[in-house]
């Protein structure tokens, strides 16, 4: 029975304890929320909160492998891009433009018959061909800063037991009615297509055709290839390139081939099969993309960012979360004991005060982006330099109102007494960490404490004592 009671009393006095620490929380939240700052504090510290949560949970969990590693997840998007955004205030943006094709425009059984503007080259093949077809609308003086075709899913396969050639072609049809050849053809089998990947726009191949387009203008073909795209989306007018606005019409055209296999068989067994290429996009590079634009490498910045807030998050969370920890201790242990002990970590404190922490961060960064190693470690890195350079200030603030505190005199009554130390003293220390958490609210909070521990200490103080 005895047992019993005592295991219900504890029970009881462990339950009393949580509710006064939730009571404390509480009292300290209401505040902080009476205050216009406490107020955006809160409201600011909730909002990253979601925001990381949101990050964490819609993030590929290799997001940072791709951004530092794989630059060829980010080829589809335009480099050094303006946030789309910027066309609401009046600033002139080419749209960004991707579309996925899961079938052909148009297929069959043709001869491919074209002659490049100006060189008098003639394209004359026949085979089995596949068309993809793009409009693009530029309606405003912006160039586009790119072309690019991606083969997204690419089956090999043989016909007849011959390897599958094919021949892509890239042709734009402009506004003015010239329709020029963007890339350089190559005919290669459909397995190297796919180790490729990707078709681009050929600089050299656009400024032989613009030169002659253009010849009255007297364009050089060094000039011509430094500004390839340009030339395929504008016009030129005495001797300056300008956007031409209009509907552009952009065609992929894949000739299929095998060697000594007919032309109906080719085309029976690429459809029956679905051999050859059964998804491509189509990108055309805008001026402007996404919420925050891209850097040099097309990375895109709303992405970064989003994936920076979990981070930033857990840097000063673990950072502040440490400090104060060290700085409540060493700044207790500094005032109470006072002496050598206290000489010591004042001129620790010093030495940190006078160390400049941006630069030293700086530096440590740019070592760390040198020596090649993993994120994590540099995020752990940047915590603990953090850390050992920000608890000397707490340190200080905490010293001094340990020295306020064991000046008062329930804390002579209570030094002889362990037990008045652990349920009086020490609460009235680690509630200083409170006052510089939260400010005025953490004061207030603290205060109340001290008062509660000097009425209990006042009752133990007063109990009789068996001096024999």
């Amino acid at each position: 029975m005895a047992r019993r009671m005592g295991t219900r009393g504890a029970e009881m006095a462990l339950r009393r304890t949580w509710s006064e620490r939730l009571r404390g929380v509480r009292e300290v939240l209401k505040e902080v929320w009476s205050q216009t700052m406490g107020k955006l504090g809160i409201i600011l510290v909730v909002a990253l909160v979601v925001i990381s949560v949101y990050a964490i949970t819609t993030m590929p969990p290799d997001f940072v492998d791709k951004w530092t590693y794989n630059m060829k997840y980010w080829e589809g998007n335009p480099e050094l891009a303006e946030p789309a955004w910027v066309s609401v205030f009046g600033a002139p943006t080419a749209p960004h433009v991707a579309k996925v094709y899961d079938s052909p425009t148009a297929s069959g059984i043709s001869i491919l018959n074209f002659t490049l503007p100006g060189t008098g080259t003639t394209i004359l093949r026949a085979g089995y061909v596949q068309n993809y077809t793009l409009t693009y609308e530029l309606k405003e003086p912006q160039f586009p800063k790119g072309l690019l075709i991606k083969y997204l899913v690419i089956n090999p396969g043989n016909v007849s037991g011959r390897a599958l050639h094919v021949t892509p072609y890239v042709f734009v049809t402009r506004p003015d009615g010239i329709t020029v050849l963007v890339n350089r053809p190559q005919t290669v089998t459909v397995k190297a297509l796919a180790e490729r990947g990707v078709e681009r726009y050929d600089a050299n191949i656009l400024a032989d055709q613009f030169v002659s387009i253009f010849s009255e203008q007297n364009l050089t073909r060094e000039r011509a290839q430094g500004m390839a795209i340009k030339l395929l989306f504008g016009r030129m007018v005495n001797g300056a390139v300008e956007p031409l606005q209009g509907t552009y019409k952009i065609t992929v055209v894949l000739l299929y081939s095998a060697p000594g296999v007919r032309m109906q068989t080719l085309m029976e067994q690429i459809e029956q099969n679905r051999l050859g290429v059964q998804e491509l996009e189509i990108i055309v590079q805008g001026s402007a993309y996404g919420y925050m634009g891209t850097d040099d490498k097309g990375r895109d910045l709303y992405l970064g960012l989003l994936y920076g807030f979990p981070v930033a998050l857990l840097i000063g969370f673990f950072a502040a979360v440490s400090s104060v920890i060290i700085g409540l201790i060493a700044g207790v242990v500094s005032g109470y004991y006072g002496g050598w002990v206290d000489e010591l970590i004042q001129r620790t404190v010093d030495v940190i005060g006078n160390i400049p922490l941006l630069p030293i961060l700086v530096l440590i960064g740019v070592a760390l982006q040198a020596m090649d190693v993993s994120p994590w470690y540099r995020l752990f890195v940047i915590i603990g330099v953090l850390v050992v350079l920000g608890w000397g200030g707490l340190a200080i603030i905490v010293r001094s109102m340990t020295l306020s505190i064991k000046a008062e005199p329930y804390i002579d009554a209570a030094r002889g007494d362990r037990r008045l130390q652990r349920e009086d003293n020490i609460p009235s220390y680690y509630t200083t960490d409170s006052a510089i958490c939260y400010g005025n609210a953490g004061v207030l909070g603290a205060k109340r404490h001290l008062d509660r521990g000097r009425s209990q200490c006042a009752r133990h103080t007063a109990r009789p004592t068996n001096m024999g």
